[in-house]
């Protein structure tokens, strides 16, 4: 990894945390970039289960917004299962 796309993976683990608050924490963040494509993956902590969230795209730019999207879906989920529970 070059340092551009360091600190891309920096930054996005950064915004990640912010877009999942309190209770979800980050473990990883993987990028990989080659071959024409690029992916993103990052396996976070929810209490005692872990979930991976993982998008792939053309370049290292479009990976940004819909691993944003994966991870306030992914917040709004917890939230719902911790006040209904399951359904």
């Amino acid at each position: 990894m070059n340092d551009a796309e360091e600190r891309f993976a920096e930054r996005l683990a950064e915004d990640l945390d912010r877009v999942l608050g309190a209770g979800i924490a980050i473990d990883t963040v993987d990028l990989h970039v080659g071959d024409g494509e690029a992916r993103v993956r990052a396996t976070l902590l929810i209490g005692e289960r872990v979930e991976t969230i993982e998008v792939s795209g053309s370049d290292i730019l479009s990976l940004y917004r819909p691993i944003i999207e994966r991870a306030a879906e992914l917040r709004l989920s917890s939230a719902f299962w911790r006040m209904i529970g399951p359904v």
